[in-house]
């Protein structure tokens, strides 16, 4: 038998890849409408989606694992706090028009939410959750389908990952948002994915990437959270 060539070994790698990205929207189908729960969500997310990947491509990644220039740390400071600022100002103004906070409400407790798992989960998707997206999304998806020789199209790496990291945020977005916003928030969430994937590119450090996803969106989000629990106290 003859041995695959690397271009031919690359290409399968690309196709299992990209495969195995299409995983997280089972894992979070089954976390989040199943078994109504976030923490099974984010275990199957991330135990079974993102971490065995991790390790085995992990020479893929750790070349870029490389200590945040200081410029690029306060510049990340400067727009997080402006993202933030953002999204709470959308929220405060436009808020109704794209979900119902007594739904979201209920829908937090229906998923085991209460004060202290959202105070872990909190700590958990800032810095735990940026880190293991990045190093999976851009680290390892965008690295290996990069790795073609002849892409369909260009930037097809940048595309396909960007694509593939917003489509299972669609079943939480479903979950929170009228109708018609989800697709636009999944569409939003994938023009920001590559932007990331572009920040990996021009900073070629994954913890400059990670640093960026944990001071932008998911920071963002937990902001968001507080703010709700403050429109409702006692809620938790």
């Amino acid at each position: 038998m003859t041995a695959l060539t690397k271009p031919q070994n690359d290409a399968f790698a690309a196709a299992g890849i990209f495969i195995w990205a299409v995983l997280p929207c089972l894992a979070m189908f089954a976390g989040l409408y199943t078994m109504h729960s976030a923490t099974w969500a984010y275990g199957f997310y991330h135990g079974i989606c993102l971490l065995p990947v991790i390790i085995w491509g992990r020479n893929l990644w750790t070349p870029s694992l490389k200590r945040p220039r200081k410029m690029h740390c306060l510049a990340l400071l400067v727009a997080s706090v402006v993202f933030s600022c953002v999204a709470l100002f959308t929220y405060e103004v436009f808020g109704p028009r794209l979900l119902s906070n007594e739904a979201v409400l209920v829908l937090l407790k229906d998923l085991g939410y209460s004060r202290g798992v959202f105070i872990g989960l909190g700590v958990y998707t800032i810095f735990v959750n940026p880190l293991l997206e990045e190093i999976f999304w851009r680290g390892i998806v965008l690295n290996q389908l990069d790795k073609l020789r002849n892409p369909p199209f260009k930037h097809f790496g940048i595309i396909c990952s960007s694509l593939a990291y917003a489509a299972f945020h669609y079943l939480i977005f479903r979950m929170v948002l009228f109708p018609g916003w989800a697709e636009v928030a999944t569409l939003l969430l994938a023009i920001y994915g590559g932007l990331l994937a572009i920040i990996y590119r021009r900073s070629g450090s994954i913890l400059t990437t990670a640093l960026a996803h944990g001071l932008l969106t998911d920071t963002a989000v937990i902001a968001l959270c507080l703010a709700l629990f403050v429109r409702y106290p006692g809620t938790f």
